[in-house]
């Protein structure tokens, strides 16, 4: 017998085979990667599509009968059953990655984790082509690439190139930061801020898509004219969308931005250091520290030391670029708060 052979009992060694089995199975399964064995992937949690291995597949998916749920395996993709403790390839989305930096919510959208395991109220989107995917160390990355998305894309909200509808569902972005209004419309041209006659009717917002980034800016209508969203322009004629029995008390709630570090942390209302951006060469640098004083949220901006950045996740300066601010991110906001 060879002294580096070590026999195991015939039952301890089949119990290593069987977990080493499910090793495979767990590090093999990840949802939209195509699976060699035959040429099958899993598009949902109760879903395959045929498919090509580096390729985003197109085919239309095909549903496992009632009870069963898709799963990648080394013998390939299959349904079984769900009562046997199957557990389904396409389990990962909106579950925060290994690093609790962030989490896929979508295939082209994320969310902060800031250090924790919940998600928290952020939005992020992935730059146009990219999708997102939870191990992938840029956050966003091209099917192209191999890169295939964590989320499925039956769950998406979006147009689905492999799905022949669309789902409408969508909540109306604010308009109190017209930044933010944009990343979340993310389409170029003016649009209304409000239907008070006497105030927001004669507003409007001008969305543009610069270097990869939605911005934002408000602008009023020259003296007595209103915005009509019909025409896109200022008219002097009261348009129907706007009303005269809405109050006309204005707010003077200061807009919570990256740059007025107490309405920032107003609006996060917890203690403690928030990310302000995603540019590497100025924003990826700062962050904000929010307190409570005299029961008021004050903010205070500083800049990490030297060359470091700041880490949302472990929330410490430190040498390493943060994944937040690879290129591969469109856009990202905080508590509704668009980081610049």
């Amino acid at each position: 017998m060879s002294p580096n052979r070590i026999c195991l009992p015939l039952g301890m060694a089949l119990i290593l085979v069987l977990v080493l089995s499910c090793l495979v199975s767990s590090i093999q399964g990840t949802c939209n990667v195509c699976n060699a064995a035959n040429n099958l992937t899993c598009y949902s949690a109760t879903q395959m599509q045929a498919c090509q291995v580096g390729v985003l597949a197109t085919a239309l998916p095909a549903a496992c009968p009632d009870g069963y749920v898709c799963v990648s395996a080394s013998s390939g993709v299959l349904c079984q059953p769900e009562g046997d403790g199957a557990i389904s390839d396409c389990q990962e989305c909106n579950k925060c990655d290994s690093s609790q930096t962030f989490a896929c919510t979508g295939t082209g959208s994320f969310a902060l984790c800031l250090g924790t395991s919940t998600v928290q109220d952020s939005t992020g989107t992935c730059a146009q082509g990219y999708v997102c995917n939870v191990n992938d160390t840029q956050i966003c990355g091209l099917p192209a690439d191999g890169v295939m998305p964590t989320c499925s894309y039956a769950g998406d909200t979006t147009t689905s190139t492999t799905s022949s509808t669309t789902s409408t569902t969508a909540t109306t972005p604010s308009t109190s930061s017209a930044s933010s209004y944009c990343a979340a419309v993310q389409k170029q041209g003016k649009y209304a801020v409000g239907n008070d006659a006497s105030t927001t009717c004669r507003q409007y917002i001008a969305c543009s898509l610069v270097s990869g980034r939605w911005i934002g800016k408000t602008y009023t209508c020259p003296g007595n004219m209103y915005f009509s969203s019909a025409s896109a322009l200022c008219v002097t004629s009261l348009p129907s969308t706007c009303s005269t029995s809405v109050s006309s008390t204005t707010s003077t709630t200061v807009a919570p931005t990256t740059s007025n570090p107490d309405a920032y942390c107003q609006a996060m209302r917890a203690q403690g250091t928030f990310p302000v951006g995603t540019v590497a060469s100025t924003t990826c640098h700062q962050y904000i520290y929010c307190f409570l004083l005299s029961g008021v949220w004050n903010g205070q901006m500083y800049t990490c030391p030297g060359n470091l950045y700041y880490n949302s996740a472990k929330r410490i300066c430190e040498a390493a670029l943060p994944s937040t601010c690879s290129a591969t991110v469109a856009s990202l906001t905080l508590n509704g708060i668009l980081l610049d």
